[in-house]
């Protein structure tokens, strides 16, 4: 058994490890869609051809690249059901705003949504000799860490995950006694604050700029934040307005289809009734002409509908960032620099701004409880830009054997 590392490896981004058993199984296919110079990242070339990717979640650093597969190869990718719905809707936008750009067209694109297998959690399925099972990883909907016994080894990949409870998603389980774990490590030096804390903050900053008579813009991942903050304003405040635009109108009415993937259906359902989708200029006009609360895409604002309302608020106005922004997208230059690169123009932006920690990755409590329950002979530290100094402290401290490889790294077991 080995592990080819063709990406998330010393980075975060382009997920993909290829499994050499007596079947070779692709874990997860992404992209890094920002790299130093701008541009995307693909995965390494594998050495051997994969026979299934089995993927984790829709994010495009883990399934961006799936489609790319359906040039020279014909093969099966398994998913949860919504993630096969997500996977559609952001491949089709990556087609529209990368174009030939990318290393896939409408065919590969088409070939590969027929190729998908479903599968559920906690359901069994096999592989050549080894079994895979799915278990819920607590990151967003129908994301899964993924288990594979073969060889009398039991090999887990958590993919993105999550152990705190949040609005939609109980959290991930603990997974006992392991062989091998290849875990991300995305905040391996780092804590999220209290989940109740961050929400009370997020009220406080919201009601304070609406009785400013400002607009409280909130730049959110279409997918999984959107979604995530929808329920949280709601549990808080029934009647502030709360507009909603971009792509996270589409992939809400998606989680309202596959409701049994979030904790309580019925209150998220009741939270949705409760907000505007912003279909068209009249709808932007209405948002910006009251105090409001307006969540759009993109979360980094490198595009998206956010960067229009930057422009079109009043100067009481305030930016509400609850994710994490990349090195040299808008958000991050907005918050280091303060402006924003349009049509490669520099534009100023003079609304004050606010980051609140909203992850949906453990944090690095849940990273070190989540292994010492696993147990692992061997830890593989991905998705992660110190997994080298992670590496050395649970050697060092725990004495544990860990790998943190680097792309293109094959891992024996």
């Amino acid at each position: 058994m080995k592990i080819e590392c063709l990406g998330a490896s010393q980075e975060v981004g382009r997920s993909a490890f290829l499994m050499h058993l007596d079947k070779k199984i692709m874990l997860d296919y992404g992209v890094k869609i920002f790299d130093k110079e701008g541009k995307p990242k693909y995965p390494e070339n594998f050495t051997q051809a994969p026979d299934i990717v089995l993927l984790s979640h829709a994010h495009l650093d883990h399934s961006g690249a799936i489609p790319a597969l359906y040039k020279e190869q014909d093969l099966r990718w398994v998913a949860t059901p919504p993630t096969r719905d997500f996977c559609e809707v952001l491949w089709t936008d990556s087609m529209k705003i990368m174009g030939e750009e990318l290393p896939y067209g409408k065919r590969e694109f088409k070939k590969a949504l027929r190729k998908w297998r479903p599968i559920t959690y906690n359901e069994g399925f096999r592989v050549g000799e080894a079994q895979v099972e799915y278990l819920d990883a607590g990151h967003i909907a129908g994301s899964a860490m993924i288990r594979i016994k073969s060889e009398g080894k039991e090999v887990l990949y958590t993919g993105d995950f999550k152990c705190e409870e949040t609005k939609l998603h109980k959290g991930a389980k603990y997974v006992e006694d392991v062989d091998v774990l290849i875990i991300e490590s995305t905040y391996s030096d780092r804590e999220h604050p209290p989940r109740q804390e961050l929400e009370e903050t997020l009220m406080e900053h919201i009601y304070e700029t609406l009785e400013n008579g400002g607009n409280a813009l909130l730049p959110s991942f279409a997918l999984g934040r959107t979604q995530e903050l929808i329920a949280v304003i709601r549990s808080y405040d029934i009647d502030i307005p709360v507009y909603v635009d971009g792509m996270g109108r589409e992939i809400t009415s998606l989680y309202l289809k596959h409701k049994q993937y979030i904790k309580n259906p019925k209150e998220f359902w009741k939270a949705v009734k409760r907000v505007k989708f912003v279909e068209g200029i009249p709808d932007k006009k209405e948002a910006v002409a009251e105090p409001s609360v307006i969540i759009s895409s993109a979360g980094m604002m490198n595009g998206g509908p956010i960067l229009n309302y930057l422009f079109h608020v009043n100067a009481r106005s305030r930016i509400i960032f609850t994710g994490y922004c990349v090195e040299e997208t808008n958000g991050w230059y907005l918050q280091n620099k303060g402006f924003i690169i349009k049509e490669g123009v520099e534009l100023h932006v003079d609304l004050p701004w606010e980051y609140l920690d909203f992850s949906a990755h453990a944090g690095r409590s849940d990273l070190l409880n989540f292994i010492k329950h696993a147990n692992p002979q061997k830890i593989v530290l991905v998705h992660g830009d110190k997994t080298e100094e992670f590496a050395q402290e649970l050697r060092e401290d725990f004495g544990y054997e860990v790998v943190a490889p680097k792309p293109g790294e094959v891992i024996e077991v």
